[in-house]
């Protein structure tokens, strides 16, 4: 397995809403064109969070219809997020978000095709919601070189 060198550190301070501070929807092979879609990511909560923290929202069976899009060549390709309304992506797919409370410890993982999004951080006791991503794929299948180095201000990433 090849791990990708680039590793997010996510955080959502109480009261930062709307566009721009929870994670957008979205699916990683936005953000990963130029490798394999066959990556995985890893989603891992850094201390316990719970709903009002602003956690991982999957879109349910979003990946069936990101996969058989991509086939037909009909996925609208978005810059980076989908849409900051959950509510109405949620309508367009036919589907439920699937959000839980997360633990310390807890590892999610998925494909670049599942639809997912953050919330946004309503705890009622000012707790910041901390968490990583992480990317890997099989070695045998071509790398996004970009994903190869450590984040820096203006990569384009």
């Amino acid at each position: 397995m090849h791990l990708h060198k680039r590793r997010i550190i996510r955080h959502i301070r109480p009261g930062e809403r709307g566009i721009g501070t929870a994670t957008q929807a979205h699916y990683d092979l936005v953000y990963l064109r130029e490798g394999t879609d066959r990556v995985l990511s890893m989603w891992i909560p850094l201390g316990d969070c719970a709903v009002e923290t602003g956690g991982l929202a999957y879109l349910e069976g979003s990946h069936h219809r990101v996969m058989a899009q991509e086939r037909a060549g009909t996925l609208r390709m978005p810059a980076a997020s989908i849409t900051a309304d959950l509510p109405a992506l949620a309508d367009e797919y036919d589907a439920r978000w699937l959000i839980a409370d997360y633990r310390a410890g807890d590892v999610m993982v998925h494909s670049a095709h599942i639809v997912h999004a953050s919330t946004d951080n309503v705890d009622p006791g000012s707790r910041i919601r901390l968490s990583t991503d992480i990317r890997y794929q099989r070695v045998s299948d071509p790398i996004d070189w970009r994903w190869q180095e450590h984040w820096f201000e203006g990569d384009g990433l």
